[in-house]
């Protein structure tokens, strides 16, 4: 298998997403980031709702666009939002992008700052594993707050819409795997076991993590393998802030080694477009927006320097 990473076997590897005309701004900043490191790289994107400018945007940069409809049937299917599609369509994406023998999918409101993270995912994922990061980390915050009464934690909330009471209690405590990114080969077992799984859950309700809750199921109870990543491979602003380091120029891990942070991901309503204060490596601190577009004069100025 090629490294995903030189330029050779690129065509191996295609980037996937999705947004609305809401998201966009989103999107357009993860796509930047994207194109910023590797030009040629195929990117794929599920138009849930796009205008046309929009469109014509991603067209420029050779983006791929795929309009989803719905890969599954489930009661209430004809009521439910576009959004969803996308949720939905994530267990099959070879069917909607063929031809390539890496997927690797980015949330819009997460942007690439490192493309050596890639390179990883796609090693860690192999032919037969699940690379993704699980939602824990020594800096985080959730970890040092009080526990939710009986466990009631948001993963065990979402197993219980999904399974159940008895799959909830047994499940529930695991840390989440978070499915807004990920790297997952053409060939492994875990796309066919995700659409079943899916398909189950989807009979009982449907709900925005729906697709999420499946891949952790399909993880946790059915054990199919996995390599779980380190948090700076998709860090999470709103549970660390992290550092800066103004000889880079670079967003790292506010705890030593410092390691760079590969993937920013602004989940959550409020750290969109919220404004965070960063401890400096070299001393004080600066306060910026963590989006993509709004980071560029500050790492650009801080290179420079």
């Amino acid at each position: 298998m090629s490294s995903y990473g030189d330029g050779a076997g690129q065509s191996d590897l295609i980037v996937c997403s999705a947004a609305d005309r809401e998201y966009f701004p989103l999107l357009r900043d993860s796509v930047g980031s994207i194109r910023a490191l590797r030009p040629d790289v195929p990117i794929g994107v599920f138009d849930i709702g796009l205008a046309a400018d929009q469109c014509e945007w991603l067209a420029s940069q050779t983006v791929r666009i795929v309009r989803p409809g719905w890969d599954l049937d489930f009661p209430g299917r004809d009521k439910a939002p576009d959004v969803l599609k996308a949720e939905f369509a994530r267990p099959f994406l070879p069917r909607h992008y063929p031809g390539y023998r890496m997927y690797f999918w980015l949330d819009a409101d997460a942007w690439l700052q490192d493309w050596r993270v890639v390179e990883l995912y796609c090693r860690a994922a192999g032919t037969d594993k699940l690379a993704i990061v699980p939602e824990i980390d020594r800096a985080y915050k959730r970890h040092y707050k009080r526990p939710k009464l009986f466990g009631w934690n948001l993963g065990w909330k979402n197993y219980r819409h999904a399974f159940g009471w008895r799959i909830a209690d047994r499940l529930g405590r695991n840390p989440t795997v978070n499915c807004g990114v990920l790297a997952l080969h053409a060939d492994a077992p875990h796309w066919a076991a995700w659409q079943r799984v899916l398909a189950k859950v989807l009979q009982r309700t449907h709900f925005t993590p729906a697709g999420q809750t499946a891949m952790n199921y399909v993880v946790y109870a059915e054990r199919l393998p996995v390599n779980l990543l380190p948090s700076y491979c998709n860090w999470m602003p709103g549970d660390a802030t992290p550092a800066f380091d103004t000889k880079r120029g670079l967003f790292v891990e506010p705890y030593a080694p410092h390691e760079v942070i590969g993937v920013m991901h602004l989940a959550g309503a409020e750290q969109k477009d919220l404004t965070f204060r960063l401890n400096r490596l070299d001393g004080g601190t600066i306060d910026t927006s963590l989006r993509y577009a709004a980071t560029r004069d500050l790492c650009a100025h801080a290179r420079a320097a």
